[in-house]
């Protein structure tokens, strides 16, 4: 017994000393990882001689970057260099500046116009929202490329108080631009459905967008505001969109949403997919909806 006790004494002391101190994580590098400046325009001939400067470091970052502060960052460069841009250029020269070729600079440009041009925001977000090209964002963490009408949006939106954001009627013109443009993100679909409801003269073109580009923002839309005018066809995308591993969104919205239909003849394909997927056998709110459904306790397994 005793030979035992000195062997695992022996064990966790050799433990001890290997191990080593845990290695913090250096977020600063990290973040520098994100280096767009391998493939950055530099379009500065036609930019002001007292704007170059501020221009060519602003392309050379090449990242839009918002005042949020990622963690182990001291500061975003490129919204100080915005600042910097904002405050000796005049209006004429921002309004220049929304060709630059850099569309970092573009954007900034936008945005520095929100409070001197507010009547154009609409004519240059259009432009925008039509272009092919996504620039590199940097917003605190999140860092992504978008569509350079994304952070234009999101920079309006925040300027908004919260209790203009169903009333501002320029917003609800992004909004309209946002739903009727072919090419729209994602991201800026999901801005436009949320929380707001839209005349009857949009309705074709959610439809649309619903049961023929199958999308999932315009799908929700119509399941939240006029579920009962298109019974069939929502339980359908629905469906579709629980099958569909892609999805990225939590899928319990979803089977939520069908359920809510109260229609057994979803019962084999909702059986199916909770004995499949086991995140939901305890589930109180899916399982109490299920018996409206025609689906009994004895008929899916429980945790």
């Amino acid at each position: 017994m005793k030979s035992y006790q000195i062997l695992i004494l022996t064990c966790c002391i050799s433990f001890l000393f290997s191990c080593k101190k845990e290695n913090k994580v250096d977020y600063a590098n990290v973040i520098e990882a994100f280096d767009n400046s391998k493939d950055a325009v530099f379009d500065t001939l036609t930019v002001p001689e007292h704007l170059r400067n501020i221009v060519k470091h602003i392309s050379d970052i090449n990242t839009y970057q918002t005042e949020s502060i990622g963690k182990g960052i001291e500061k975003p460069v490129n919204f100080e260099n915005f600042k910097k841009l904002v405050e000796v250029a005049s209006d004429d020269e921002l309004l220049s500046l929304l060709n630059n070729k850099n569309k970092a600079v573009a954007v900034y440009a936008s945005v520095g116009l929100l409070d001197r041009k507010p009547e154009l925001l609409d004519r240059i977000f259009q432009n925008f929202l039509n272009l092919k090209t996504k620039i590199h964002t940097e917003n605190g963490c999140i860092v992504e490329d978008q569509n350079p009408a994304e952070p234009l949006y999101r920079a309006y939106f925040r300027s908004l108080n919260c209790k203009d954001l169903r009333t501002d009627l320029m917003l609800q013109k992004l909004d309209s631009l946002i739903i009727f443009n072919p090419n729209s993100p994602e991201s800026l679909l999901q801005e436009a459905f949320r929380y707001k409801i839209y005349s009857k003269s949009y309705r074709k073109r959610i439809e649309y967008l619903a049961f023929k580009d199958h999308n999932i923002e315009a799908v929700r839309y119509l399941t939240h505001w006029h579920k009962g005018d298109y019974v069939d066809g929502l339980q359908k995308e629905l469906i579709s969109i629980i099958e569909n591993d892609s999805v990225l969104y939590d899928k319990k919205i979803f089977l939520s949403e069908l359920l809510s239909f109260r229609n057994p003849e979803n019962k084999k394909f909702i059986l199916g997919y909770i004995k499949r997927d086991t995140l939901f056998r305890d589930n109180v709110e899916i399982l109490r909806q299920l018996e409206y459904n025609g689906i009994f306790p004895d008929e899916y397994p429980t945790k």
